[in-house]
C-alpha cells in the first residue's frame, strides 16, 4: 500500500569590513549575482502562513498540506512517501501500513494510530515523516526538479484540505523555505549533469586515475542503475530520498561514474506510486511496498530499537543532505 506519502538555517553575519570600499570589488572578483526573485509557490506558501491558513497548496509537482499556517505533510509523485520509507528499513511491514491506513484515514489520524497501537515510538515516526515530508516539499515547491516552475497560475490552494496522516510534527514554513532553497543551491552547482534528473542511468568504468571512491550510498545507486531506471525509480527501490538520489546522480555524472544508456533500455515495468487520491484520500490497498528490499533496509532492520543506533540514522541522514 502506498502512503501518501532537519533543515537548517543559515544566518550570514556581516560587519563594515565585510563592505567593498568606494574603490569597488578586488581585481579578477566575479561581480555578485543579485539575489533570485522568490519562488511563486514559496511566495504564496509564506502568504498562507502569515494568514495562518489551512488546506491544501497543490502544484504541477506535489502538495504541500497545512494547517494553522504550518506544514503538516507534503508529498509529491518525484519522490518516495512515507510508507516507502518505513518499509524500507524495516520500522513496519506493508500488511501493518496498509491496516493502519484502512483503520484510521477515515478519521486523519494515522499517525497517532501508528504510535498508539505499537507500530512504530513516536521518535521513530516524526524522523521518517520529516525525511518525507523535506524531500517531497523540494519538489512541490520548485516545480520537479529544482529548477522553477512556469508561472503562480499553476499552483492552487483548496482551504480547509486536511491530510489522512493526521498531525506529527508540524514545520514552520520559514524553515522549509531555507531548506528547500539549500537544496536548490547544491543541485545548481552541478546543473550541468540536470539532464539526468529524469533519466535512466547506467554506471559507467571508473576513470583512469580517479581515488576518491563511491560512498556506500553511491554504490547502492550504482548497482541499482540498470538502464532503464530514472532517479526517482532508484530511490523508490531503495526506500532512500529523491532528492539525495538526484545529487548523487549529479555527483556521480560529474565524476564520470554514471551517464544515460548509450542505446535506451526498455522502460521498467511500472509500479503504482502510492500518492494520495486528489484531495488527501488515502491510497487503496495492495501496493507493491513488500517488494522493496536492499542490503540497507535488512542492516537498520537489524539496528531496530536501538536508541544510539536510531540517533546515528538520524545524523547520518542530515549530514548526506548537506554533504
Amino acid at each position: 500500500m502506498r502512503q501518501p506519502a532537519g533543515a537548517r538555517g543559515a544566518h550570514d553575519a556581516h560587519d563594515e569590513s565585510a563592505r567593498p570600499s568606494a574603490a569597488g570589488p578586488p581585481r579578477g572578483s566575479r561581480p555578485a549575482r543579485p539575489a533570485p526573485a522568490a519562488h511563486p509557490a514559496r511566495h504564496l506558501l509564506g502568504r498562507l502562513a502569515e494568514q495562518r491558513a489551512t488546506g491544501a497548496l497543490r502544484g504541477p509537482a506535489g502538495t504541500v498540506y497545512l494547517v494553522d499556517g504550518a506544514v503538516q505533510h507534503a508529498e509529491s509523485p518525484c519522490a518516495p512517501h512515507l510508507d516507502v520509507l518505513l518499509t524500507a528499513c524495516g520500522k513496519i511491514s506493508p500488511q501493518a501500513w496498509e491496516e493502519s491506513v484502512r483503520a484510521a484515514a477515515p478519521a486523519h489520524r494515522v499517525g497517532r494510530y501508528l504510535v498508539e497501537n505499537g507500530r512504530l515510538t513516536r521518535g521513530e515516526l516524526e524522523l521518517c515523516h520529516l525525511v518525507a515530508l523535506y524531500d517531497a516539499a523540494f519538489f512541490a515547491l520548485s516545480g520537479g526538479t529544482g529548477r522553477d516552475a512556469a508561472g503562480l497560475g499553476e499552483y492552487g490552494f483548496e482551504p480547509g484540505a486536511v491530510h489522512w496522516l493526521g498531525p506529527v510534527l508540524p514545520v514552520p514554513v520559514p524553515s522549509l523555505v531555507r531548506e528547500t532553497e539549500r537544496r536548490g543551491a547544491l543541485l545548481d552547482r552541478l546543473s550541468d549533469w540536470s539532464r539526468l534528473d529524469a533519466a535512466a542511468v547506467v554506471p559507467r568504468p571508473r576513470p583512469a586515475g580517479r581515488r576518491r571512491l563511491p560512498t556506500p550510498g553511491q554504490r547502492r545507486l550504482l548497482e541499482a542503475a540498470d538502464g532503464r531506471r530514472t532517479p526517482a525509480d532508484i530511490a523508490r527501490l531503495l526506500g532512500r530520498p529523491a532528492y539525495a538520489t538526484v545529487l548523487d546522480v549529479r555527483r556521480l555524472a560529474a565524476a564520470g561514474l554514471v551517464a544515460a544508456p548509450d542505446r535506451p533500455a526498455p522502460p521498467a515495468p511500472q509500479r503504482r506510486s502510492g500518492a494520495a487520491a486528489p484531495g488527501g484520500a488515502a491510497p487503496a490497498a495492495g501496493a507493491s511496498a513488500s517488494r522493496r528490499g536492499s542490503v540497507r533496509a535488512r542492516a537498520e532492520a537489524a539496528a531496530g530499537s536501538d536508541p544510539g543506533v536510531s540517533l546515528l540514522i538520524r545524523i547520518r541522514n542530515a549530514l548526506e543532505a548537506r554533504l
